[in-house]
């Protein structure tokens, strides 16, 4: 019986000792599992500390290329400078009105009537409206970037927002590209594929990025934000090839892409119009959606120019009038002056 007491102490105390010799080892695996973890997120953690870097680096060096290459072109475009080798001027403009609007080669002459019949004056309204000077003798300044890109279909410039060039190819290639054609994801501005530049193309419409750094369309969002800056800036000058055009905002919006929500509009599909009627009904679709109610007039016969950037998942459209022949800046800046919230 004593032994067997005996036994069973000895027993205990070797359950006792192991016991407490074993929970040791358990704190050491738990121990070496979290070194071994930490072992392996240093060097993520690491690793994606200079991915980051690199990622901003690029954004950075991206931005100043950009800003580069756009301080470049705009004092080619204000100094009007002469490359050595620029294109001659007949063949620059018969090559462009060619790609622009093939209607332009000329009809052969006919020969005089004796006793010539004056055009019916159904006729005379009928008459297609002209919106664009195209073909001719270029401008200067625009001949010497035309030069070194032949899709270059305008200048656009915003006094303190925006002086770029305007290209024109497709919806998709200056997304990703620079006017020198290099691989750039702050793209370049472009005439929307569908917009054709032509002589009776009424409606311009340019997309451009909202960039961040505040190049391409970047600094367009201020005009939402506030209607100082509106203010500050609602004229738009537009060089085209052949011709100098002057326009002002009427309406900023934020459009939706969803027909089915109530700040949908179908922006993007009237480069004309098919009566005044549709005209009108589509500027006041636009006025009434505006951020802005503006006491600016806008008639079947101007032309429109609108700016198109994405704002998230919306569109923010900047919608402008051509200057009428006699129309000062100083009236329409007053009008201007009596913009309000809407």
């Amino acid at each position: 019986m004593k032994k067997h007491r005996r036994r069973l102490s000895s027993f205990k105390k070797q359950r006792s000792v192991g016991e407490f010799t074993r929970r040791p080892k358990r704190k050491n695996r738990r121990s070496a599992v979290r070194w071994n973890l930490s072992r392996a997120l240093v060097p993520a953690l690491i690793a994606l500390i200079a991915l980051s870097l690199v990622m901003i680096a690029g954004i950075v060096l991206r931005s100043v290329r950009t800003r580069k290459l756009n301080a470049e072109l705009a004092a080619l475009h204000a100094a009007g400078a002469v490359l050595e080798t620029p294109a001659p001027v007949e063949e620059m403009s018969a090559s462009v009105a060619a790609q622009a609007l093939p209607a332009l080669t000329p009809e052969p002459e006919r020969a005089a009537s004796p006793e010539p019949e004056p055009a019916p004056a159904a006729e005379e309204t009928d008459a297609p409206v002209r919106f664009h000077q195209v073909g001719g003798t270029p401008l200067a300044h625009m001949e010497t970037l035309y030069s070194q890109n032949h899709d270059l279909i305008a200048w656009l410039e915003i006094p303190d927002v925006i002086d770029l060039p305007v290209m024109y190819k497709d919806n998709v290639y200056y997304l990703t590209h620079d006017f020198n054609k290099s691989k750039n994801a702050s793209g370049t501005i472009f005439l929307d594929e569908n917009h054709r530049f032509t002589e009776q193309t009424q409606n311009l419409l340019l997309h451009g990025h909202n960039m961040k750094d505040g190049t391409m369309f970047g600094r367009l969002v201020h005009y939402l934000q506030d209607i100082d800056y509106y203010r500050s800036h609602p004229f738009v000058h537009l060089d085209t090839l052949w011709e100098e055009e002057e326009y002002v905002i009427f309406a900023v919006l934020r459009v939706s892409l969803d027909v089915r929500d109530e700040s949908f509009i179908n922006y993007f599909s009237y480069p004309t119009f098919l009566s005044d009627a549709s005209f009108d009904a589509y500027v006041r679709q636009l006025q009434l959606h505006s951020a802005y109610a503006v006491p600016i007039d806008v008639k079947p016969t101007d032309a429109l120019l609108t700016l198109s950037t994405c704002i998230d998942e919306d569109r923010l459209v900047i919608v402008c009038r051509r200057l009428r022949e006699g129309e000062t800046r100083t009236r329409l800046r007053e009008l201007v002056r009596l913009a309000q919230k809407q």
